[in-house]
């Protein structure tokens, strides 16, 4: 079975002080049946690694394609594996969107990243004009394959289905059509890459929060969570990793 992975994306949110406090609130919490992760402020991550209890992972929210050089603002993957960070988030769709990240891109920071023994999150999801058009399978399954073109070992790889409809927006994907990508992704994996497939975490990600996440996280072919405003709050990602832990 599938360890439940419960992870926060916190974007760009949280001073390094708010971080501390988080810290301190989610280490009095107890957990052994779920994996988590936290994907803070770059400028946040070092000191977050130093106080939050080793069972909990740190993640970068992105990382550079290149390893070093005339890049300003860049981080490469030297850099996070140097403070203790060894997870990257890559390809959500804050960045696809904002800041013009296209497949090809992806594809190479997911190589550089793996090449590099980090752990990654890749992210994956469809606009509202795709999904109203009924291309979201057809979208969801290219923007996969693309992002992981010439990638042969997927055991360091999670997957994250964020429907770009459902994030932010108090909009949820009910927890059957989320089921059922995950599903889709699930056997686009296993058709490329066989028997790994049943051994990869494919997450969710869209407004998940207290009152939802035990449903969405009951689904066979959900793997746990990528939560984004409800990971700020330390009660409320409490509530969601005991709703992974209770399954």
């Amino acid at each position: 079975m599938r360890k439940k992975y419960i992870c926060g994306n916190w974007k760009m949110n949280k001073t390094s002080s708010e971080a501390l406090e988080f810290a301190k609130e989610i280490n009095d919490f107890d957990f052994d049946r779920v994996d988590i992760l936290i994907a803070p402020s770059f400028v946040t991550l070092e000191s977050l690694r130093k106080n939050l209890k080793d069972e909990i992972k740190v993640a970068g929210q992105n990382v550079s394609e290149f390893e070093d050089g005339a890049f300003t603002g860049e981080v490469s993957t030297s850099m996070l594996k140097d403070i203790g960070v060894k997870d990257v988030i890559i390809g959500h769709s804050e960045r696809r969107e904002k800041f013009s990240e296209s497949d090809e891109i992806i594809n190479a920071k997911v190589k550089k990243a793996l090449a590099d023994d980090l752990s990654v999150i890749l992210c994956l999801g469809e606009s509202l004009e795709i999904k109203e058009e009924g291309k979201e399978i057809d979208f969801v399954r290219d923007e996969l394959l693309n992002s992981l073109d010439g990638v042969d070992d997927l055991e360091n790889l999670t997957i994250a289905y964020e429907p770009i409809w459902a994030i932010g927006t108090g909009k949820t994907c009910s927890s059957e059509d989320a089921e059922n990508m995950c599903r889709e992704i699930r056997n686009v994996i296993d058709e490329k890459y066989g028997e790994i497939s049943q051994q990869i975490r494919i997450l969710y990600g869209g407004s998940v929060k207290p009152s939802n996440a035990g449903e969405i996280l009951s689904k066979e072919n959900i793997d746990g969570v990528l939560v984004g405003g409800a990971s700020l709050k330390a009660s409320d990602f409490i509530e969601i990793i005991k709703a992974g832990e209770n399954l």
